[in-house]
């Protein structure tokens, strides 16, 4: 029965954080060349996810006995979260960048560009500019592909790293014994 509610509660709150997180990267890649705004919708986008997973662990906590629910069985259920969410990210990111929008890097190198235009003389060397905009070209290449595998794995780790961080925070272990 546990093993049910894992996974009843970490597909559907898997399934509705990754279609919020959907809405917040249409807009990050729609202000994708003022990397002010840019930048503020992505941090809102992370603190968004992060607060559905503390709500989806509340609301997974009050579903047993006293509220009690331990370690394993809360983070299973945001595993399961967690690993949704990031599939339906992945796919969408893969689809913006490569359909949808091919041209979001190529409008982030423009913006930067004019960022460096804007600086005053010496703020920033020759070389300091163009190893800032390669790294834009690189960008391009890696979106043309499916995505680098490591890099990959090194950002479902962080997501997971806080799902357990949550999980540990929200436990609540049966007091009686």
């Amino acid at each position: 029965m546990e093993k049910n509610k894992n996974i009843s509660i970490g597909a559907t709150y898997g399934v509705l954080i990754g279609l919020l997180y959907v809405i917040v990267l249409f807009a990050r890649w729609t202000f994708s060349s003022n990397f002010i705004v840019f930048g503020s919708i992505a941090f809102f986008g992370y603190i968004l996810v992060l607060g559905f997973l503390f709500f989806e662990a509340y609301q997974r906590r009050k579903l047993e006995p006293r509220r009690v629910i331990d370690l394993k069985n809360l983070f299973q259920t945001l595993f399961i979260s967690v690993l949704i969410f990031e599939l339906i990210y992945g796919i969408y990111n893969y689809l913006h960048l490569t359909v949808i929008d091919p041209d979001v890097v190529n409008r982030m190198k423009a913006g930067m560009e004019q960022m460096f235009d804007k600086m005053p003389e010496g703020q920033i060397s020759a070389k300091q500019r163009e190893d800032s905009l390669k790294q834009f070209d690189e960008m391009k290449k890696a979106t043309e592909t499916w995505s680098d595998s490591k890099k990959l794995f090194d950002f479902y780790f962080n997501q997971w790293f806080f799902a357990f961080v949550i999980a540990l925070i929200m436990r609540k272990e049966d007091s009686r014994h």
